[in-house]
Parts: C-alpha cells; structure tokens; sequence
C-alpha cells in the first residue's frame, strides 16, 4: 500500500498544475469559515509532507511503546494507509465522515461507487486536487470535501494523542 500512496502523493512539490506561484493551495489556505478549522490545517500539512509522526518514528526517536504496531490496535504496522483507512479502532470516527465524503462525491461529483477504491479514498483525503479535473468536482464540493478531511484527520489525531499519554503516564507510574 506505501507503493501505491507513493505513486498517488509525493509530496507538496507534486502540486496540480491548476495552481500556480500567486494561488493559495486548498490543503493550506483556510476555506471554511468555522474558525476552529484554522487548527485541523497543520495536522494535515504533516500528514502530507510526511513530518507527522507515527509510531516506527516515535519508537526510533523516543523508544516508546512497541517498535513499529499501531498503538489503537496493535496488531499491525503504523502506516498513514492503516492509520487513515484500515486501523479498526478508529471505525466509530472514520466510518460517518468517510460516508459523507462519498455522498458528496458521488451525488454532487461525477464520482461512482465503483471509483471509490481504497486508494482513491486516500488520495481524496490526502490531496483531492489530483482528481479534481478527472471527474470535474466543483470548487465548493472540493471545499466540503477537504473540510470534511481536515475534520477526519484531526479527530484521529486527537484521539491517537490521547492514547500516547495514557500510555506515557502507565510507564511513569511504573
């Protein structure tokens, strides 16, 4: 899955043709008029440019927790795929927002039920310029749809958070 998130997103270098030097990018520039919004963008921006870090990194920086396994479920290596798409713990806060996305992009989009692959899924949470010409998605609908994101993020963010402290106090106690 790294190989496939690779080739869809390389980082901010690999901008859409559609903005240019003069032109806010939509992942930076803060659309939404909810102030609180202003706080998703950075959470993002590290997800993006790959400075967020997830547990193989923190274990190598700090020599916290077990050496690569996601710390909601642990049974599986911390990936951004496993942390945005497929960790189980995370299913009561991904799952409605995932399905709002799709609503959006299937009833206001040219987007079909059969289009919305994992990857795809990643790439529209990630950076949804990259399809935006493809299926001719409308500026506003783009503008619902990154909300909708920075909220998805910044929710696990704050609830994997969580669980990094618990974590650090259980061993501080110990």
């Amino acid at each position: 899955m790294n190989n496939i998130l690779a080739k869809l997103y390389t980082g901010l270098d690999t901008l859409t043709v559609i903005y240019s030097c003069q032109e806010k990018y939509i992942n930076i520039a803060n659309q939404a008029p909810i102030s609180r919004d202003s706080k998703r963008v950075p959470t993002k921006i590290k997800l993006l440019t790959g400075t967020y870090i997830l547990q193989p990194l923190r274990y190598k920086i700090y020599k916290e927790g077990t050496e690569d396994h996601c710390i909601a479920c642990e049974c599986k290596e911390e990936t951004l795929e496993h942390l945005l798409i497929e960790c189980e713990a995370w299913n009561y806060l991904r799952d409605p927002i995932l399905q709002t996305i799709k609503n959006l992009l299937t009833t206001n989009g040219n987007v079909r039920v059969e289009d919305l692959t994992c990857e795809m899924t990643i790439q529209v949470l990630m950076d949804i310029t990259k399809i935006q010409k493809i299926y001719r998605i409308t500026s506003d609908l783009i503008s619902q749809i990154e909300f909708q994101s920075r909220r998805l993020v910044f929710l696990i963010h704050n609830a994997r958070y969580q669980l990094v402290m618990k974590d650090q106090a259980k061993k501080k106690a110990a």
